[in-house]
């Protein structure tokens, strides 16, 4: 890491160059520049880059998709291109900080990534305005970032990232409080991030089960290592990659102030606006979405000291506009009678229907893994198909150019997988569109969603219906074991069979067949019409064909369809309908 250092030029161009310096202690650095701060970005993302394979096998479950560490990898990789694009070795830590925390927001991907990006968004807060970086300064940025990324999420869960980012901010602090430079202050971060990542099978029975620590927490520590070689004068590249403590898979977070359960009876008047601070005020962000959230339901509330924008379901639109406007200017206001709306629809089923959407005015963005599956998604009238899932995670920016890329100014995202969600999300805040996140989990949840959309309906009931209709899909997966493992009971040998209901390790065999069959007894095929099997890109029509006429032996009363889902490392794709 470079720096402006009180021993004068020469020692600042040897640390820029690389020097070696003495391992262990702190090294004599008074404060860093933006151009210091911008190459221990660089060396942090490539030494993540280096260890991405270890952390993404580092799964809770054997399964051969771990993507946290490519997901963390391509985030920080985002970062560090918007902050290399600025002003150079002129910029500030607080112009590169700011720059790193939009690049990492944009190239988001996974729940891991979204979280990292929270951290990027806290660092950047508590530089903003400083042309240099001290050990006070930068405990006080590991703090914010902590900070920043719990407030990310609506129910923090312990024993993830967020409680390695904490560890490692309250180390920090200790070591700046003693004295500490920026060597001595990383230091402290650096060993506060490995003995919380360490006790993270305590706090998280499922990692304790699994006898792994968290994969996302593993990458903010690989993170660190990597800006502390470089401060150290030592090159990530001749480093030795270490063994990496077994890990787990990112948790399910959702975003501060975004909370989007819809019901059936999930009527009222849908009321959005966006409320801006009076000129010289703040907004107390967490305040005022508790009261709003009170007051009706469906909440999708975000923002922050400046701005709230709000979507409230709720009786009484009046009262929440009187609320909101006592704090500042309300614009953007836009109230629609559902109840008068689901009427219309329930009276005229078959009739043409006139609605504030006008047919094409609403498009669906989907995201997928397979020639295949896109395919289906189009034929079922989705708009734009966004290239990814397992493995590869789409970015908030490759989101949110699909949604901008459409001609609708309503649009409806259907993630497809439970690790796209948060990006998802984030993405839907970013844009002037009308934007609903139907928070599908899988490609049955996604493909039973989009049947279930019309362009009779608006937005908001069409997101309604359509979360309705997903909450009830189960799905099943069939794939192979990367390593031995034994979770929840299932004993689980590197490369056998293993099936998954819903996420979750259910079944294990040297048979692919019986696995199938397990997971659709699961399912309750027993009492089902039609099992639709997605086929995997290794698998071949024959043993397709094989495994469907097993199933019809089975069950005479199902009818079976085959179809070529061409999606990686999952061989089949099992929906029960």
């Amino acid at each position: 890491m470079s720096a402006v250092t009180r021993r004068g030029e020469q020692e600042r161009v040897a640390r820029q160059s690389g020097a070696e310096k003495p391992e262990g202690g702190a090294q004599a650095v008074a404060v860093v520049d933006g151009a210091g701060l911008l190459r221990a970005l660089r060396a942090g993302t490539d030494w993540l880059e280096r260890n991405v394979a270890g952390v993404n096998a580092l799964n809770v479950f054997p399964v051969p998709d771990g993507d946290t560490g490519t997901n963390m990898f391509l985030t920080m990789k985002a970062a560090y291109a918007a902050a290399e694009g600025g002003k150079g070795d002129d910029s500030s830590v607080g112009d590169v900080a700011s720059r790193a925390a939009y690049g990492a927001l944009m190239g988001a991907r996974g729940n891991s990534g979204v979280i990292l990006s929270q951290i990027f968004r806290g660092m950047a807060k508590a530089l903003e305005g400083h042309a240099t970086l001290d050990g006070a300064l930068l405990a006080a940025a590991c703090a914010e970032a902590s900070a920043m990324a719990y407030k990310a999420v609506m129910k923090p869960v312990e024993g993830t990232l967020l409680t390695v980012s904490r560890g490692a901010a309250e180390a920090a602090e200790t070591a700046a409080r003693n004295g500490g430079d920026v060597p001595a202050v990383l230091d402290g971060a650096l060993a506060g991030a490995r003995a919380t990542l360490a006790r993270t099978p305590e706090m998280l029975p499922l990692l304790r089960e699994a006898g792994v620590v968290d994969a996302g927490g593993q990458g903010y520590v690989i993170i660190l290592e990597g800006m502390r070689l470089h401060l150290a004068g030592r090159s990530v590249e001749a480093e030795e990659l270490p063994e990496l403590v077994p890990g787990g898979a990112a948790m399910a977070f959702d975003l501060a102030g975004v909370h989007a359960e819809h019901g059936a009876d999930d009527y009222g008047y849908c009321t959005n606006y966006l409320l801006t601070a009076t000129p010289g005020t703040t907004l107390d962000f967490a305040a005022l979405r508790a009261q709003m959230a009170a007051m009706g339901h469906s909440a999708v509330i975000v923002g922050d000291e400046q701005y709230v924008k709000a979507h409230i379901h709720t009786t009484d639109p009046g009262a929440l506009l009187s609320y909101a406007v006592r704090f500042g200017a309300l614009t953007q206001i836009k109230v629609d009678n559902m109840d008068m709306q689901v009427e219309t629809l329930e009276t005229t089923a078959s009739s043409d229907v006139s609605s504030e959407e006008p047919a094409g005015q609403i498009a669906v963005v989907a995201v997928a893994a397979g020639e295949g599956l896109s395919a289906v998604l189009r034929g079922l009238g989705a708009a734009k198909i966004v290239r990814g899932g397992q493995t590869m995670n789409p970015s908030t920016q490759e989101l949110l150019d699909a949604i901008n890329g459409t001609p609708a100014e309503a649009v409806i995202l259907l993630p497809n997988n439970g690790n796209v969600i948060l990006s998802a999300r984030q993405a839907a805040e970013m844009t002037a569109k009308r934007v609903q996140v139907v928070p599908t989990k899988s490609i049955p949840q996604g493909i039973a969603a989009l049947s279930a959309f019309t362009f009779s309906a608006d937005l908001e009931t069409n997101a309604a219906t359509m979360t309705d209709v997903a909450s009830g899909v189960r799905t099943g997966e069939v794939t192979h074991a990367v390593r031995d493992a034994t979770i929840g009971g299932v004993v689980v040998k590197a490369g056998k069979v293993i099936g998954l209901l819903d996420d979750v390790l259910t079944v294990a065999s040297d048979d692919s067949t019986a696995v199938t069959l397990d997971l659709l007894a699961r399912m309750g095929a027993e009492h089902a019409e039609l099992v639709t099997l997605y086929t995997g890109a290794e698998v071949i029509a024959a043993t397709a064909e094989a495994l469907g006429a097993r199933i019809e032996e089975s069950y005479p009363h199902l009818a079976v369809e085959i179809v070529k889902g061409g999606q990686p490392h999952y061989d089949f794709i099992v929906s029960v309908e």
